[in-house]
């Protein structure tokens, strides 16, 4: 009987301690509030098709080496979700950032939720690209699926929130093409180009 008892009594303390390691994981993991007030609506939105500010940050990407070739950015002051939405059946979650200036910083996330796996359609600011392109901003927007960064659009400002919304929908469902793409094949010395819009100049 004591020995049953006292099984039955560490039973019951591992489970409890269980729940209670949960519920601090649970409260650990982060949330993100929903934003205070509507996501800006006006602007030109004006995009550009000149080569050289992309290709600046194509090559920030590969001097990064195989191991990290992934567009990175600063952490941004602050975050806020905008909204969730559906695109052919996929789920999206948007959140944004304050604009700030500096090498490579963060305007949008697209949390994209495919079937197949998820992604992210990220909105970023280049201030390398930017000082040396100058005529405006260097804003774009990019997505990693499957080993291959496509980007979509460059902005010379800061855009409208529904003109990238816009652009992310027809992102996910397939209908917009990259103005360039590239990828780094595994053991290969450096990255590929395996799309590249003849708009670019």
């Amino acid at each position: 009987m004591k020995r049953r008892s006292l099984s039955s009594g560490v039973s019951t303390a591992l489970l409890a301690l269980m729940s209670i390691c949960a519920h601090a994981q649970d409260a650990a993991k982060p949330t993100i509030a929903p934003c205070a007030g509507p996501m800006n609506t006006e602007g030109k939105s004006r995009q550009r098709f000149d080569a050289t500010p992309l290709m600046i940050v194509a090559n920030e990407l590969e001097t990064q080496g195989e191991s990290k070739f992934h567009l990175q950015y600063s952490p941004p002051a602050s975050e806020c979700q905008v909204e969730a939405f559906d695109v052919a059946g996929n789920k999206i979650a948007a959140i944004a950032s304050p604009f700030e200036k500096g090498p490579s910083t963060v305007l949008y996330r697209f949390l994209v939720g495919r079937p197949a796996g998820k992604s992210e359609v990220l909105v970023l600011y280049n201030g390398t690209a930017a000082l040396i392109a100058k005529k405006g901003e260097v804003i774009h927007v990019s997505e990693e699926r499957d080993g291959v960064i496509s980007w979509y659009a460059m902005f010379r400002d800061v855009p409208a929130y529904p003109v990238v919304k816009e652009l992310v929908g027809q992102i996910v469902s397939g209908a917009a093409k990259p103005l360039m793409a590239v990828r780094w094949p595994a053991g290969a010395k450096e990255g590929e180009i395996v799309a590249y819009d003849k708009r670019l100049k």
